[in-house]
């Protein structure tokens, strides 16, 4: 990815909660390291797995429209 001239780089712990392209997949800050603490974090989290996702902020239809493109 290129960074755009007003974005910086930062380095912060992160997972990814699904798999998909970095372009349209939600990060979650995240500290955990261990399996157990991964099952905490996503037990005890208030958003959903696609509520982070950067395809649903664009718009309500975002997936369908990248299913007719043929992403899936």
């Amino acid at each position: 990815m290129k960074l755009k001239p007003a974005e910086k780089i930062e380095i912060k712990e992160v997972r990814c909660r699904t798999i998909g392209d970095i372009t349209c997949t939600g990060l979650t800050l995240s500290k955990a390291t261990t399996l157990e603490e991964i099952i905490q974090e996503v037990a005890a989290t208030r958003v959903t797995e696609r509520g982070s996702r950067a395809d649903d902020k664009r718009s309500e239809a975002a997936m369908e429209d990248r299913k007719r493109e043929g992403y899936f």
